[in-house]
């Protein structure tokens, strides 16, 4: 599976607190291990173990099994209790009331003290953390305090952002104990004793091959999930994850019964329909093409952009991926919150039309390799060819693309977008959209849409689902119908669990923590 580092980290108006209910705790009960060792296979080594820096998929995944949360997200994107068993908020706040008796790895209770350190070290701007914009805004500042006595945890935002707690959710905010804030070095290198919230630990790291967790006993703060179908079966006590590059390989080993899970993009997919296997397909990219709209650059004309977004077919486009994804009408798919699903707002594809706009155009694309060798990339640019543009394609590695894109150090015009959104939230993408440019801001592609930013702003002031849902819709509307953006379709990822074993699969991906042995 391909790697992608983070890329996201405006504003808002006051509103009245809402309470956001949350009594259900279907996961409280204790961890029950049975058998194992549960093995599965990642693509790629972790950079790091410490969650407030993860980047990369195999990170999420340590961070997911040892770093609990104070909230998870379940199949309908919905939050549920996690480390806190309920919660009120505000645009501005929110406050955690936590679970009794929650304990560290090595046994010692966690506190609503020890909590609020551990949010406080992700906040700081010097900590360096990933995915601090998507929690509290870009650039916020955070005040967070706490109650012993009551076990509450308290977040307030200088200026309202309505993410705030789902955005609770995501590993980075994975809460880390006191051994673990002393000497973060050592965190970041592998386990530090103590360290843990989560209901695993990691026993045995040998970098670059394999790693062993073990269960905790009477761990009993999983997920709450009320949506996600949780399968038969017991938990592991035991879990061996290895790195195997090659998804052929790894296919192989599944096969064989050497694993019991591995994720696939490409067609050994295929191997595992039917057979007693549990396959699981979610969308794992959301792909969307993005102007450069600074003065001298073709993005600059909405013509030049309506034109652009003619020539392209979405169907057509995720047929160059097997044709398996999702054809989008946002830059999100229609498992994220909100995301408009009304195709009118959305312009058609019309190969005679763009032609009279394009014919002899100089264009420079731009794209990841990183996804099935870039061929998304080399689509949009015969596609555009065919309207008659002189197309200039520059497909490169990841971190070359994100700094001639995202730091905006190259020279483009169109750049085709792979976005990781596990949240399944529109902001993750919409942060890209607007602000400040870079190096001060996100807002890549230069973008000044005030209708765009006026439903964003509205949607980020208010807790309320049908008002932010409103809000969204119009944004939504305002950046489609200048073609700001031209959504395209889901690149999906195939989960593959071994005929006694399967998972969780929420926000896209599969929960290491809730993964069974059955039979």
């Amino acid at each position: 599976m391909a790697r992608f580092r983070s890329a996201v980290p405006a504003a808002a108006l006051a509103a009245a607190a809402v309470l956001i209910s949350s009594g259900c705790t279907t996961s409280s009960e204790p961890s029950a291990g049975g058998g194992g060792p549960f093995r599965y296979a990642v693509t790629s080594d972790a950079n790091t173990f410490d969650p407030a820096l993860g980047t990369a998929a195999t990170d999420y995944s340590f961070a997911r099994m040892q770093f609990g949360t104070l909230v998870y997200r379940d199949a309908d994107q919905s939050v549920v209790p996690g480390l806190a068993e309920k919660w009120t908020a505000a645009p501005d706040s929110a406050t955690f009331t936590l679970r009794a008796g929650l304990t560290c790895s090595d046994g010692k209770p966690l506190t609503a003290g020890d909590v609020a350190a551990s949010l406080r070290r992700w906040a700081d701007p010097k900590t360096g953390a990933a995915g601090t914009g998507l929690a509290f805004g870009p650039g916020a500042k955070v005040t967070v305090s706490s109650d012993d006595a009551a076990r509450t945890v308290t977040l307030k935002l200088a200026r309202p952002w309505s993410d705030l707690v789902p955005a609770m959710s995501m590993t980075n905010a994975g809460i880390v104990c006191p051994p673990g804030l002393k000497d973060p070095k050592a965190l970041g290198q592998g386990p530090v004793a103590g360290a843990g919230t989560g209901p695993y630990t990691l026993t045995d790291a040998q970098r670059g091959r394999q790693y062993t967790f073990k269960l905790r006993d009477g761990y009993n703060a999983f997920p709450a999930y009320t949506k996600a179908k949780v399968p038969a079966g017991e938990r592991p006590s035991t879990v061996r994850l290895s790195i195997v590059s090659n998804e052929s390989t790894a296919a192989n080993q599944l096969s064989t019964g050497e694993l019991d899970y591995a994720a696939f993009t490409g067609p050994d997919a295929a191997r595992f329909a039917g057979g007693g296997y549990h396959v699981h397909v979610q969308p794992l990219l959301r792909m969307f093409v993005v102007f450069n709209e600074r003065k001298g650059h073709p993005g600059a004309d909405p013509g030049f952009r309506k034109a652009v977004a003619q020539a392209l077919d979405p169907a057509a486009f995720n047929k160059v991926y097997g044709g398996k994804g999702e054809v989008m009408k946002s830059w999100s798919d229609s498992t994220g919150q909100c995301a408009n699903t009304d195709a009118s707002i959305v312009t058609k594809t019309d190969p005679a039309a763009a032609k009279k706009a394009l014919d002899g155009v100089s264009i420079k694309l731009s794209g990841t390799n990183g996804v099935a060798g870039g061929s998304g990339n080399t689509y949009v640019q015969e596609a555009l060819r065919a309207a008659g543009a002189k197309v200039a394609l520059r497909n490169v590695d990841n971190a070359t693309w994100a700094s001639d894109v995202l730091a905006n150090k190259g020279d483009w015009d169109v750049t085709v977008m792979a976005h990781l959104n596990f949240q399944g939230t529109l902001t993750a993408g919409a942060i890209l959209l607007t602000g400040p440019n870079p190096p001060e801001g996100r807002n890549f592609g230069g973008i000044r849409n005030g209708g765009f930013d006026a439903g964003f702003g509205k949607a980020m002031a208010t807790t309320d689902e049908a008002g932010k849902c409103a809000a969204w819709g119009a944004a939504q509307k305002a950046l489609l119908q200048r073609d700001d953006v031209v959504p395209l379709s889901t690149v999906p990822v195939a989960f593959v669990l071994g005929k006694n074993a399967d998972a969780v699969v929420t926000a896209g991906a599969v929960d290491p923590t809730s993964f069974r042995v059955q039979g």
